[in-house]
């Protein structure tokens, strides 16, 4: 096999690879769709744009285990809109972002603790987020600036 042939064999399986992770990935979202009471009509999934914040958003975060999180403690329980984020689960799963109002995940959180046991939810501005152990103990948290 020549050097272009190995190139192209090796984009080809790139390609396959990211098909398979974006079917995965479709796969997923189906079924927090048929599993979540009515989440068409409370959520939608983040786009790419908000995807790309939130992650740079939790990677910026201190989490020494998925039961530890450094944050300031927050006073303010005043919530709209969040993102809802898996922090275990599959691989297809932690790059799925919901988003809907802050009430909504919170009073769904048995459906959503089918796919995750660790969830974190950020404020859509990005200031505060809550996070959920495996025994839903809340705790939330404010950014510090």
């Amino acid at each position: 096999m020549n050097e272009t042939d190995k190139l192209l064999l090796k984009q080809k399986l790139e390609q396959n690879k990211i098909q398979h992770q974006n079917k995965e990935i479709e796969n997923q979202k189906k079924q927090i769709i048929e599993n979540v009471e009515d989440f068409n009509r409370k959520y939608r999934f983040a786009d790419n744009s908000e995807t790309e914040k939130l992650q740079n958003f939790t990677d910026k975060l201190n989490f020494t285990s998925p039961a530890h999180i450094s944050a300031e403690k927050s006073k303010n329980t005043n919530h709209n809109n969040a993102y809802l984020c898996f922090l275990c689960g599959s691989k297809e799963l932690l790059n799925i972002y919901i988003y809907g109002k802050y009430n909504d995940i919170i009073n769904d959180m048995y459906e959503w603790d089918f796919f995750s046991p660790y969830l974190l939810i950020v404020d859509e501005d990005f200031s505060r987020y809550v996070y959920i152990n495996d025994n839903q103990e809340i705790s939330e948290h404010k950014i510090k600036t």
